[in-house]
C-alpha cells in the first residue's frame, strides 16, 4: 500500500513538472566568441535588488560557440558577464572581463557576438546582440531534480579526449528545482549530466530536446518526460547493471566506501550473460550509436570490477582512499577483464575512457609475479604498461595519464621514465602536459654537477657555516620553515632516514630554514621542540640560499657529493624512504 501511495505521489509530481516545463518561458541565448580562447559566459538576473547567477557556459580554443537557456521573468533585469581566461603556471587564470546589460523578452531567441578586443563596459562595446534563430545547432536538456532541498549547480559535460569537460552549468534555486541546459551540439555523441555526487550519461544529437525528472541526491531514480531511442537504451542498460554498479561504481558508493566484495562478486557474475545478450540486442535506427554503445557496454563492464577492486584494496583515512595499484586480483576478474579489453580509439569518445586506459594498464601490472612487481621502478612500470596498449593513439593518452600520476622528483628521473616515449606526444594536449612537467625540472640542470661551496649561513649559535666545512662528506639539505605544514609532516620521516645512517661519519644532515630574521626565536624553539638533529642553519627569508637556487616551494631536499658538487637539487621526500636512501647510498659508495 505504501509503495502504491509513493507511486501515485510521484506520478502527480511528474504531471506537475511536465506542466511547469511546458508553461515556463525560456529565452534561448546563443553566441560566438570572436577569439579562440577559454572563457566563461554567465547570465545574471536581478529581481527587486536581489542578484542571482542563472547559468554559465564555457568556451575553449577548440570551440568558440556558447548557448544558454534562461528562464524569463518580467520583473527581472539581466546581465551578461564574460571572463576571458589565460593559462597560468598550473591552471587557467582570469585575463580580462566585462559586464553588459542584456535585454531579454519572453519567447524571443537572441544571438550574441562577443569581441574581447573591443570590450568597453561604459561605451557598451564588445557585445553585439541580434534577434533570431540560433546560427548553429543545439540540444536542450531540461527537467526537475527531485529530492533536492538546498539548491546548487547542475552541469552538463562533453567528452574531450576521454575526459569530462564542463560546458554549461545551471544554478538551481532552493525550492525551485527546475533546470534547463541549452548546449551547442555539432556532432552527435555522449554527454554527462552531473553534480558533485553523480554523473548520468546521455546521448545527444543536433536539435535533440530531452526532459527528465531525476533524483538529485544520488541519481538512483529517473523518470523521462521526453526522450530519444538512444537514451531509452541507456536507461535500460543502467537498470541492467545496477545490481553490480551499487558496489563501488557510482560516485555515491565510492565516496561512502560501501563495498561488499562478496555481494559484488555474486551480482557481477550473474550479470555477465545478461550483458552479452543486451549488447547483442542493441538495434536502434542509429547505426553510429549502436556501434558506440557496444564499446560503452564493454567499458562499463570493465570499470565495474576495476573500480571496485581498487576501492576494496583502499585505506580509510579522513575519507576512503582507493589503492594506487591492483594486487591479488581473483582469477574470475582477470578472465573477464581480458575478454573485455578495449583497444579502440573510440574509448576517447567517453568521459570514462581515460580512466579505463590508465586503470587497465595498472591492472596489467598485477599479472606479474608479486616479488618482481614490487621491485619495479617507475620506468619499468611505465614500460610494461605502455606495452599492454597496441593502439598508438591510446598510448599517447596513457602517457598523459602517467605524466599526471607518476611522481618523478627531478630532471634525471623525468629523463629516465618519460623521455623514451617522447614520440607519443603528437596530440597537442599530451605535448603540453609533457613539456609542462619537463619545464619544472629543466632549469635545475644549471646547478647539477656544479660547486655547492658558494653560500655561507649562520647556525643556531650565529656561527657562519659553509659547505666547504663538509668536504669529503655527502650532504643532504632539508629546506624548511616553521610556518610550513608539509615541512613539519616530513620531519618524522627524516628522523627515520637519519637513524639509518647513525654512526656514519661520511654523511651530514643539514637543515636550512627560510624563516625571517624576526622569527629566529620561533625557529630555535621548533628545533628544540621537534628534536631536530644535524646542522641547523638560518637563511633569512631565503635571501642567501633559496633565492639563489630558485627554491619557491618547500619542503625541498638537495644532495651534495663528497667533492662538494650538486648531485640533485630535487631529491625524493623522506616519506619515500627507500627512494631517498637510494640517492644517498649511491653517493656514499662513490670514492672522493
Amino acid at each position: 500500500m505504501k509503495i502504491l501511495k509513493n507511486n501515485i505521489l510521484f506520478f502527480l509530481f511528474l504531471l506537475i513538472t511536465v506542466d511547469a516545463l511546458a508553461q515556463e518561458q525560456l529565452v534561448n541565448v546563443t553566441g560566438l566568441l570572436t577569439e579562440k580562447k577559454h572563457a566563461e559566459i554567465a547570465i545574471w538576473s536581478n529581481t527587486a535588488g536581489s542578484p542571482r547567477l542563472i547559468a554559465t557556459a564555457v568556451t575553449d580554443p577548440a570551440d568558440n560557440r556558447f548557448s544558454l537557456a534562461v528562464p524569463y521573468r518580467a520583473d527581472a533585469t539581466y546581465q551578461l558577464r564574460v571572463t576571458i581566461m589565460k593559462m597560468g603556471k598550473l591552471r587557467l587564470e582570469r585575463d580580462l572581463g566585462a559586464t553588459f546589460p542584456i535585454q531579454l523578452n519572453a519567447g524571443e531567441n537572441i544571438n550574441v557576438t562577443l569581441n574581447p578586443a573591443q570590450f568597453d563596459e561604459k561605451a557598451l562595446k564588445g557585445m553585439v546582440v541580434e534577434k533570431g534563430a540560433a546560427k548553429f545547432s543545439t540540444a536542450m536538456v531540461s527537467g526537475t531534480l527531485t529530492n533536492w532541498k538546498i539548491g546548487g549547480e547542475l552541469s552538463l559535460e562533453k567528452v574531450v579526449e576521454g575526459r569530462f569537460q564542463k560546458i554549461e552549468t545551471f544554478n538551481i534555486e532552493k525550492g525551485n528545482p527546475v533546470f534547463s541546459l541549452l548546449i551547442p551540439v555539432k556532432e552527435e555523441g555522449f554527454y554527462y549530466l552531473s553534480t558533485t555526487r553523480w554523473k548520468k550519461r546521455l546521448y545527444l544529437k543536433p536539435n535533440d530536446k530531452v526532459a527528465l525528472n531525476i533524483d538529485g541526491a544520488w541519481a538512483t531514480e529517473t523518470e523521462w518526460v521526453k526522450t530519444t531511442a538512444e537514451n531509452k537504451v541507456l536507461v535500460n542498460w543502467e537498470q541492467l547493471i545496477q545490481p553490480a554498479s551499487v558496489y563501488g561504481y557510482n560516485l555515491e558508493q565510492r565516496s561512502r566506501a560501501l563495498i561488499d566484495s562478496v555481494a559484488f562478486k555474486s551480482a557481477y557474475q550473474s550479470l555477465q550473460p545478461k550483458v552479452k545478450d543486451f549488447l547483442a540486442g542493441v538495434n536502434t535506427p542509429n547505426e553510429k550509436f549502436n556501434k558506440l554503445f557496444k564499446t560503452a557496454g564493454q567499458l562499463d563492464n570493465s570499470l565495474l570490477p576495476l573500480r571496485s577492486l581498487l576501492n576494496l584494496a583502499g585505506k580509510k583515512h579522513l575519507f576512503w582512499l582507493p589503492a594506487r595499484e591492483f594486487s591479488n586480483v581473483p582469477a574470475f576478474y582477470r578472465e573477464v577483464l581480458k575478454q573485455n579489453k578495449i583497444n579502440s580509439a573510440d574509448l576517447l569518445l567517453f568521459g570514462e575512457g581515460n580512466e579505463y586506459i590508465n586503470l587497465y594498464a595498472k591492472f596489467s601490472l598485477s599479472e606479474l609475479d608479486a616479488q618482481k612487481r614490487q621491485g619495479l621502478g617507475d620506468a619499468e612500470k611505465l614500460q610494461h604498461m605502455m606495452s599492454t596498449v597496441s593502439n598508438e593513439t591510446l598510448k599517447a593518452f596513457l602517457l598523459k595519464g602517467q605524466l599526471e600520476d607518476l611522481n618523478v622528483n627531478n630532471y634525471s628521473e623525468f629523463k629516465h621514465v618519460f623521455l623514451p616515449y617522447a614520440k607519443y606526444t603528437k596530440p597537442e594536449s599530451v605535448k603540453w602536459k609533457y613539456n609542462h612537467v619537463l619545464a619544472q625540472f629543466a632549469p635545475d640542470t644549471v646547478f647539477i654537477g656544479k660547486s655547492a661551496y658558494d653560500f655561507t649561513l649562520p647556525d643556531v649559535n650565529g656561527k657562519p657555516v659553509s659547505m666547504k666545512d663538509f668536504k669529503g662528506k655527502v650532504v643532504l639539505i632539508d629546506v624548511w620553515a616553521t610556518w610550513c605544514g608539509p615541512c613539519k609532516a616530513q620531519m618524522p620521516f627524516l628522523k627515520e632516514v637519519e637513524e639509518a645512517y647513525k654512526g656514519n661519519d661520511n654523511i651530514v644532515f643539514v637543515g636550512i630554514s627560510v624563516d625571517a630574521e624576526s622569527a629566529k626565536q620561533k625557529w630555535l624553539d621548533m628545533i628544540k621542540e621537534k628534536g631536530l638533529d644535524g646542522v641547523q642553519l638560518l637563511d633569512k627569508s631565503g635571501k642567501a640560499f633559496a633565492n639563489k637556487y630558485k627554491i619557491n616551494a618547500i619542503p625541498r631536499f638537495l644532495l651534495i657529493d663528497k667533492k662538494g658538487n650538486w648531485v640533485e637539487v630535487r631529491c625524493p621526500l623522506p616519506e619515500n624512504k627507500a627512494r631517498l636512501k637510494d640517492y644517498i647510498d649511491r653517493e656514499l659508495n662513490k670514492g672522493v
